[in-house]
């Protein structure tokens, strides 16, 4: 299996338990999502993937269609030190076979895993399903894809936090046109607001960690 952690201590510590947990099991530890797919295309014995769903890289929806891309039979685990239901369904909708938050002890997250690795999936137990019609999760990757560059410009800027009239500054345009690209980006991935834009572009995996 592939382990994709940033955070060193934890990479190592679940790395140990998971050896104790069964000694069978071979483990490669990687840091980032780059790193995971390039060790994916060396590795034909790879067949479950554990992966942060925040990397600083990428991660979330990105990495998911890229490691389902180059290995489609692959099983995936995400983790997440986030309890949003909303990343829950995204990863199930961008290819995870299960989730499970960072807060799980070791005995339920071995059980998660060989859960997924069996062909089955797992969910946190607090997990609520929407009340749909069925239809999937709208992919942020996709809906991502649908901005321009320079809409994909103003969001960069909008989720360090800029405001209209600073973006504007950065990108050398007016604050009436910063604030046509906001309205644009909103309607474009079906949110509310700024701060829903954001965790939408970084549950795609393209903008790095939630702040």
């Amino acid at each position: 299996m592939l382990l994709i952690d940033d955070h060193a201590m934890f990479r190592e510590g679940l790395t140990l338990a998971l050896a104790q947990a069964d000694p069978t099991l071979q483990i490669h530890s990687v840091a980032s999502g780059a790193e995971a797919l390039e060790l994916l295309q060396t590795e034909p014995a790879i067949t479950t993937v554990m992966m942060d769903y925040y990397l600083p890289d990428i991660g979330g929806a990105a990495l998911l269609q890229r490691l389902r891309q180059l290995r489609p039979g692959v099983r995936i685990l995400a983790l997440s030190a986030s309890e949003d239901q909303d990343d829950v369904r995204h990863a199930l909708a961008s290819g995870a076979h299960g989730f499970i938050h960072k807060s799980a002890d070791s005995k339920t997250l071995f059980a998660a895993l060989t859960s997924v690795m069996q062909g089955r999936g797992y969910l946190p137990p607090a997990y609520v399903s929407p009340d749909t019609d069925g239809s999937a999760v709208a992919d942020d990757a996709s809906l991502l894809s649908s901005l321009t560059p320079r809409q994909m410009e103003v969001l960069r800027l909008m989720c360090d936090g800029l405001r209209n009239a600073e973006i504007g500054a950065a990108l050398g345009m007016g604050e009436k046109t910063v604030k046509a690209h906001v309205t644009a980006i909103l309607s474009g991935l079906g949110v509310l607001n700024r701060t829903q834009a954001t965790m939408a572009a970084r549950r795609a995996g393209l903008l790095g960690k939630p702040r």
